[in-house]
């Protein structure tokens, strides 16, 4: 089955392959370079899956989870941070799980996220 998947992430490389490799397995997908561009995107349309990077310049991966909540409430199970930083820490301030970084288990979290919502829209 194939999932609408939003990538937003500032470093080009690591949007482009993300994007590369979902698309690879049959998924739709659009990117943003930021926060700003996810939020234009997100008003024009509704996605299965948002990974975002957590740190990046301008509105946050957190800020951007935190707009999402507000005026896309639907979406926010939907969100998963993508993030290179250690998972004590990060556990320790957003709770949830690590998540390695591989192919595998990117595939594996795109249909688990999705199954949650409750709606298609």
């Amino acid at each position: 089955m194939a999932y609408r998947i939003l990538v937003v992430e500032d470093g080009v490389d690591t949007r482009e392959l993300l994007a590369f490799t979902l698309d690879l397995d049959g998924h739709h997908v659009e990117t943003a370079e930021d926060g700003r561009k996810a939020l234009e995107l997100l008003a024009g349309r509704s996605y299965d899956v948002i990974l975002s990077n957590l740190r990046m310049p301008g509105m946050s991966g957190e800020d951007l989870y935190r707009r999402i909540e507000h005026g896309w409430l639907h979406l926010a199970p939907r969100f998963v941070f993508v993030t290179g930083e250690k998972p004590g820490g990060f556990q320790t301030q957003y709770g949830g799980r690590a998540c390695p970084c591989s192919h595998q288990a990117l595939h594996a979290r795109a249909p688990s996220a999705s199954a949650r919502r409750g709606d298609r829209s």
